[in-house]
């Protein structure tokens, strides 16, 4: 019974930090929205700088077209000044018409452009998350991204999660996550939308104890903190619940390490190499169409040289996941020796 009583209060601190040269999200939108807000604009999905509110619509919306469920979905994206700008996809059965307006971006050419497309794909990387249209007449590619959210841990300068959970505050315990762990717990973080959602308590029946849980992020310059207790079953709560619970889980049973797989799709395929972008979306691809060599090294990707004896089986475009046995060169782009090369179908 005692060493339960301690379970019961225990209390963990996590702390982990990343480091790399290059981040990718901040930890606050760089520029408030217009004061027009979404319910104003009839939002189902709102994106802010990669923040997204609303991803279950989104979800949802996919898995009704896949039934060939007709419906409407409306997304609003920021530009980083905090100027709105709205894609209405409207599916038929059939088609999903696309009306993507900019008239309110301040600083653009301001407009609204029509076209109609096939399908809508989802596409989910190691990093990143991606729903997006093909099919598209008149449309660089017959390709369209909907919404996208990257979440890469090491792309970030600094990443520290402090949780404390329990009836009471107890005896602490330092722990760490190794880096599968970590890109797990950033990525739910990221998914549930921590920097704009809030968790809820309930107040809990008569006679009825939960766990209360303390969670502190902090990413580069800012942080958020998170208090809620596991006694109601509010949906804005059970997210950040089932990341406490892993947090938890992982710190007595570690994931395994993953061997060096990388996911990518060819740019570029010569004798005994190819050219992969590494967690690149299908709208990355079709953007980078015509990007040399040389120019690889503006982008924040992470471009290599595959060495392999089976290059000759790929072809430019094609998605594949492999097992990296060798690096040789680091950066971007960089060179690797790799095997057990396979192609992903979409």
């Amino acid at each position: 019974m005692q060493h339960s009583k301690w379970l019961w209060i225990l209390a963990i601190i996590l702390v982990f930090l990343t480091a790399c040269n290059e981040s990718n999200q901040t930890a606050e939108p760089t520029a408030k929205p217009t004061e027009e807000n979404d319910s104003e604009l009839n939002a189902d999905v709102v994106d802010m700088h990669g923040g997204i509110s609303g991803l279950d619509k989104m979800e949802n919306y996919f898995q009704e077209i896949k039934k060939q469920k007709k419906g409407d979905l409306r997304v609003v994206s920021y530009t980083i000044e905090g100027d709105p700008i709205l894609t209405d996809l409207a599916y038929d059965g059939k088609h999903i018409d696309v009306t993507f307006d900019y008239t309110r971006d301040q600083y653009g050419n301001g407009g609204v452009k029509s076209f109609q497309c096939g399908k809508l794909k989802r596409e989910e990387n190691p990093t990143n998350l991606s729903y997006y249209l093909t099919g598209c007449e008149g449309v660089k590619g017959e390709t369209w991204g909907v919404l996208e959210t990257s979440y890469d841990v090491m792309r970030q300068d600094v990443f520290e999660v402090e949780l404390r959970y329990g009836a009471k505050e107890g005896e602490k315990q330092t722990i760490q996550l190794n880096d599968e762990d970590k890109q797990e717990v950033y990525k739910q973080l990221v998914l549930a939308n921590y920097l704009n959602s809030k968790p809820t308590s309930d107040e809990c029946p008569k006679g009825k104890q939960a766990d209360n849980y303390l969670m502190k992020v902090k990413i580069n310059g800012g942080g958020r903190t998170l208090n809620w207790n596991a006694c109601g079953s509010h949906e804005s709560s059970k997210p950040f619940t089932d990341i406490a619970e892993y947090i938890i889980y992982a710190s007595k049973h570690p994931t395994k390490t993953s061997e060096n797989v990388v996911y990518g799709y060819i740019l570029e395929v010569k004798e005994n190499q190819i050219l992969i972008g590494e967690d690149l979306t299908a709208a990355d691809l079709v953007s980078l169409e015509r990007v040399k060599g040389e120019d690889l090294a503006n982008f924040n990707i992470t471009f290599l040289y595959v060495e392999t004896e089976d290059a000759e089986e790929f072809s430019e475009g094609d998605k594949i996941v492999m097992k990296v046995d060798e690096v040789l060169e680091e950066g971007s782009p960089g060179r690797v020796r790799a095997s057990d090369i396979k192609k992903i179908n979409e």
